[in-house]
């Protein structure tokens, strides 16, 4: 928790003297910018997935970890853009099979189509909706590092849905803070029918949104 407040201090800090850098440019014209650039950080919190391939469950535990993520977005009209996105956290999680379990990290990524509704100056409403895939990789035991199967991780279809408030500094900088839905969806070869194949994830995320 103390890292991400640390983490929102600084990009507070970093959006304050961008805003006030800009405010200094002359523009030659008001028109909305091309292409919009954003970078953030956020805390994630995910329940896990039940993997029959390998006969495992890796437990999430709803702990929360830093997330960090960025897009790059072609603009549109009244504030909407669309683009790509992506995003990567270090997860701790439990390994658990008919053997035991053991503490362990995983790598989380995402790679995501995105379409982002809301913008302008002072405060304003925020949409975002997503569509694309998470990857597990690099499950590695806490205990001396080895590998955990499967050894190429898994890559699940994800959708998520944000909603939040932004302030815009000016029409080129603008700050974002947006609670985010998510649901991946794992195979179910190898489960029972009673098991789930859903990981729901659950992320706070502050965004520093630049146009240019």
């Amino acid at each position: 928790m103390r890292r991400f407040l640390f983490a929102f201090s600084m990009l507070v800090l970093a959006t304050g003297s961008l805003s006030a850098q800009r405010r200094s440019t002359v523009y030659k014209n008001n028109t909305d910018p091309g292409t919009w650039l954003t970078v953030g950080v956020g805390g994630f919190t995910g329940t896990g997935v039940n993997d029959g391939a390998t006969g495992s469950t890796w437990d999430f535990g709803n702990s929360t970890n830093l997330q960090y993520n960025a897009s790059l977005q072609k603009a549109l009209s009244n504030g909407s853009s669309f683009g790509v996105a992506g995003s990567w956290s270090h997860v701790p999680f439990v390994y658990q099979t008919g053997l035991g379990s053991t503490d362990a990290h995983l790598d989380l990524m995402t790679l995501l189509a995105t379409f982002h509704v809301g913008g302008g100056q002072g405060f304003h409403q925020v949409i975002d909706f997503n569509g694309g895939v998470v990857a597990y990789r690099n499950l590695k035991s806490d205990f001396d590092g080895s590998s955990l199967p499967p050894s190429g991780g898994n890559v699940d279809p994800l959708f998520s849905i944000g909603y939040g408030i932004g302030y815009g500094f000016g029409p080129r900088t603008q700050i974002d803070f947006v609670p985010d839905y998510a649901i991946a969806i794992h195979e179910r070869s190898g489960l029972s029918n009673g098991a789930s194949n859903t990981n729901s994830m659950r992320s706070l995320k502050l965004t520093l949104r630049m146009g240019f």
